[in-house]
């Protein structure tokens, strides 16, 4: 704990962060900072700051310059950097453009669907979309069908360390469905298994044959993927379906996956379309019908809410193309966000992998990212749209501080967890702080293929009780 006393002459409340009067016996009096690290056995793998928003002054830190990877953590500055390049008010659209007139039910040409990258565009909005174009009088064409996604680049995966099977790591278009996941359900009958692969979304569940599955005999892995001959071809071991469930799988391609289900949900309305074929570019043509997204800010509220790292990456991506950058890798694009973020914070800039956090290679330290929270343009753009943390002591008991609240975004791989945000009383945005761990040793030990390595769940317990009393400690000082 050497480095800590360098940092904390004063948490600048004096025996209150000590010894905080205590409410109806939920509020006992906070371990001293060190004692936390003691407790957690993370002191080399964490670090961690708050700061005064008032004053400016870092409070209390350790480790604070120590780079760890962000994690979803990384989805805040992702907000701000929408928020900065696109506008709060930015929709994403997706259309229908037909080249000819539509005559006796038959549009005299070819039909274009067009993503514009909406990352929150699902079944029930094709269908909609369907619905809309029917209402055009369209039943048929005469000529093709095509798809273009080229508004965003084709990124097959956000991680490729990432277990194949994974529904939070799938890829990313210009055309985006369900969050580009495929449900695969199965039952077993008789002691045969019956699988199926649908878009399923409240309203409406259609097959799709763009994404299959076959029930193999082996032992190991318990998953297998190829994109061959235009289909994503799953495999998965018997062993271990058991009787039956389901499970979100991720799509790598997903403007095929998208183009489908619009073809059948169209079907489903009485207008007969060929097989989508893509393209990079939309003929000249005539909007048939649009679907338009919620707002930006709305987006990134549920992004925060929900954690989703295809809206990240898309946010992100798009970012960085409306300000006239290259967005051709997430590589290219979150460096370019890191660049934004040195601009805002006149520190040092992190260095980003992606947009959603969703890598072990990123890396940020808590004095970096709780300078950048520090600033008024990151405290109005995320006031709002950041999830309140419930406050709890050390026992994991909850606790009511009158007036004091907490918002924050958190994140998590195994063997990594990342907190940051803002300590709020009566409604004023106090402190700012950010608190990063991670035992790199333990990553690289952990087979990739693993979704949940053995003491991975231990470790992240571990981790998010040292959060709590820190957090604990930190609003106990506004009481």
């Amino acid at each position: 704990m050497a480095g800590v006393s360098a940092l904390v002459p004063v948490l600048a409340y004096g025996e209150s962060v000590e010894r905080p009067p205590a409410r109806a016996g939920r509020v006992t009096p906070p371990s001293s900072f060190e004692a936390i690290f003691q407790a957690s056995g993370l002191a080399e793998n964490c670090g961690c700051v708050v700061m005064d928003l008032q004053s400016g002054r870092v409070l209390e830190g350790h480790n604070p310059d120590l780079a760890r990877p962000p994690a979803s953590v990384t989805k805040a500055m992702t907000a701000l950097y929408a928020q900065a390049k696109l506008g709060n008010d930015h929709r994403f659209e997706t259309t229908l453009v037909g080249t000819g007139p539509i005559n006796g039910g038959t549009l005299e040409g070819d039909l274009y669907l067009v993503g514009g990258g909406d990352p929150t565009l699902d079944t029930d909005g094709l269908n909609r979309l369907a619905k809309a174009a029917k209402a055009t009088g369209l039943r048929r064409i005469s000529g093709r069908f095509y798809v273009v996604s080229s508004a965003l680049p084709l990124i097959a995966e956000i991680d490729p360390s990432q277990p194949i099977q994974v529904g939070y790591n799938p890829g990313i278009s210009g055309l985006n469905l369900n969050y580009n996941r495929v449900y695969f359900e199965w039952k077993r009958q008789s002691g045969a298994y019956s699988v199926t692969m649908d878009a399923r979304s409240e309203r409406v569940r259609p097959q799709v044959a763009s994404a299959t599955m076959s029930i193999s005999r082996r032992g190991a892995p318990t998953y297998g993927y190829e994109h061959r001959g235009g289909v994503e071809r799953w495999s998965v071991a018997q062993g271990a379906l058991g009787n039956g469930g389901g499970r979100w799988l991720p799509v790598r391609d997903p403007a095929t996956y998208g183009a489908e289900v619009f073809q059948v949900l169209a079907g489903a309305q009485g207008i007969s379309l060929p097989q989508a074929q893509k393209r990079e570019q939309v003929a000249r043509g005539a909007v048939i019908a649009r679907l338009q997204s919620e707002n930006l800010r709305s987006i990134a509220r549920n992004m925060l809410r929900y954690s989703t790292n295809l809206t990240a990456e898309v946010l992100g991506l798009s970012a960085t193309q409306a300000a006239g950058g290259r967005s051709g890798s997430l590589r290219t694009s979150a460096q370019a966000m890191g660049r934004w973020v040195a601009q805002q914070s006149r520190q040092s800039r992190p260095n980003l992998f992606n947009h959603s956090g969703l890598t072990d290679r990123s890396r940020v330290s808590a004095k970096e990212m709780a300078l950048f929270l520090a600033k008024r343009n990151s405290r109005n753009g995320l006031a709002g749209i950041m999830k309140e943390i419930a406050l709890q002591n050390e026992r994991g008991d909850g606790v009511e501080i009158p007036g004091v609240r907490i918002f924050a975004k958190s994140g998590t791989l195994n063997f990594t967890r990342g907190l940051a945000g803002y300590i709020e009383k009566n409604g004023e945005q106090r402190y700012a702080f950010a608190i990063f761990s991670a035992d790199m040793a333990a990553r690289r030990a952990a087979a990739p293929s693993d979704e949940r390595p053995t003491g991975a769940r231990r470790w992240r317990g571990i981790a998010k009780t040292q959060e709590k009393a820190l957090l604990y400690r930190w609003a106990s000082a506004l009481s």
